[in-house]
């Protein structure tokens, strides 16, 4: 049952992610900020401060988690370039890049649980249906957490 509820969960963020960090275009974090989405969460200004203070702290490990992520994929295409390059070499490779895209997916999923922590479980599944239920056109100009 929970799988079935963070899964969709995390798709959307890492879609939202995912254009942010392909140069996209630059979608709203801070949801929480959002008239229309605090006056239905019925959000706190503390609430909005917290979440404010996990965006900043998060998003400068994602930054950094990034700048790894593209180092790795870089070496990777060096190294498939590259004549001379074996096998176990490129394997090794690509095992970092994917440990860096583990650790940049595992930071998403930190920010999400910390923004659970601090909304509550029953106005985070409220968020949840109202980014699901969005038009695909208002996608692009809120994103969920």
């Amino acid at each position: 049952m929970l799988k079935r509820t963070i899964i969709p969960v995390i798709l959307i963020i890492l879609a939202a992610f995912t254009a942010n960090a392909m140069g996209g275009e630059r979608l709203k974090r801070n949801w929480w900020r959002d008239p229309e989405i605090s006056k239905q969460l019925n959000l706190s200004e503390n609430e909005k401060q917290r979440l404010d203070e996990l965006l900043v702290e998060s998003g400068r490990k994602m930054i950094e988690l990034k700048s790894i992520v593209e180092k790795e994929r870089f070496e990777l295409s060096a190294l498939l370039e590259n004549k001379s390059s074996n096998e176990s070499a490129i394997t090794g490779q690509f095992k970092k890049l994917e440990n860096a895209r583990s650790a940049l997916a595992n930071e998403r999923l930190q920010f999400l649980i910390q923004t659970r922590a601090i909304i509550g479980i029953e106005r985070f599944k409220e968020l949840r249906v109202y980014f699901e239920n969005l038009p695909r056109e208002g996608r692009r100009n809120k994103s969920f957490p």
